[in-house]
């Protein structure tokens, strides 16, 4: 029986835009009355608690809940009792430490390049060449991913944890969702320093006149000129939250395409928790990504990929 998926869209393309943090309940529901597990894969990260798990009629069950969820994956390991299982990410330790049985423990990067190739795969867009893996979440791994081999090749601070540190810092959003809402309203050029602020169209210049010249740089040139009362930042909730995505998803896909040039890829595959439901990230490093050169792919499922690949590595 071929493998499907539930809860959240599947694996073959119709991935919907989001992962929805869930509840425990949620995920157990999933299951049909009785089922028998035959694998269990847990991604522990620094936020989120990610979770693919198998069942013998061949269905993959996905979801997502917030970090730490020891006690809870703890319980739901003893009570789905998974023939196989396989743990991966920053919470590893703690979860072995009480789990009551065996579990493989994959490197985080091999996990998910092994999550990813199947993902790509089953969405029909695996080729036979290698690519760059860059996972998205807390902070950004950069990681060379050539068949089985998987080789971590960089990554930066930047990621999910700056956009949503800055995002409550600047417009006191508290969750992923409010911040990512706030920043679809916003406009970057109210924020920005952009190209054609400080050159003239016929300036000559060989860079597009609405390319980022400064992050938050307007900001700063208003002070400069006077135009804010006594320092006051007169700025939008929604223009700073945009700024904050942008400057995150910039930087990230231009270190994205320095490592991608010098591991010698052409492929950029996008993943990560931080790419739910985030068109600005997305949009903007599957654009950024393309006009310098390379080919952009943002994994459908974004963010299990480790998951899946802890479990299918526990076989």
């Amino acid at each position: 029986m071929p493998e499907a998926s539930r809860e959240e869209g599947t694996l073959d393309g119709a991935a919907p835009d989001r992962d929805a943090i869930g509840s425990f309940a949620r995920f157990e529901a999933s299951f049909e009355p009785g089922a028998e597990v035959v694998a269990l894969g847990v991604d522990s990260g620094a936020t989120l608690v990610k979770l693919c798990a198998l069942d013998a009629g061949g269905e993959r069950h996905f979801g997502t809940w917030r970090s730490p969820s020891t006690d809870r994956v703890l319980e739901l390991a003893d009570r789905l009792a998974p023939e196989r299982m396989g743990v991966t990410g920053c919470g590893t330790a703690s979860l072995l430490a009480g789990l009551g049985r065996g579990a493989a423990s994959p490197i985080e990067f091999d996990a998910w390049g092994r999550g990813a190739n199947e993902i790509l795969e089953r969405s029909g867009l695996a080729t036979e060449e290698p690519y760059l893996l860059v996972s998205i979440g807390t902070g950004t791994s950069a990681l060379r991913v050539e068949g089985d081999r998987v080789e971590r090749v960089g990554g930066t601070a930047l990621g999910g944890g700056t956009a949503l540190g800055l995002g409550l810092a600047l417009t006191g959003c508290r969750s992923h969702d409010e911040l990512v809402a706030l920043a679809a309203r916003g406009r970057r050029g109210e924020v920005d320093l952009l190209i054609s602020d400080i050159y003239a169209v016929d300036s000559g210049i060989a860079i597009a006149a609405e390319a980022t010249a400064a992050s938050f740089g307007k900001l700063a040139r208003r002070l400069e000129s006077g135009d804010d009362d006594e320092g006051a930042v007169d700025a939008r909730p929604e223009d700073l939250a945009a700024a904050v995505m942008g400057l995150v998803a910039e930087n990230i896909a231009l270190l994205s395409h320095a490592r991608a040039t010098a591991a010698g890829v052409r492929r950029v595959v996008y993943g990560g928790s931080t790419l739910y439901a985030n068109p600005t990230i997305v949009e903007t490093v599957r654009l950024l990504t393309s006009v310098m050169g390379l080919e952009a792919i943002v994994l459908p499922r974004s963010g299990h990929a480790g998951a899946l690949g802890a479990m299918r590595l526990a076989s």
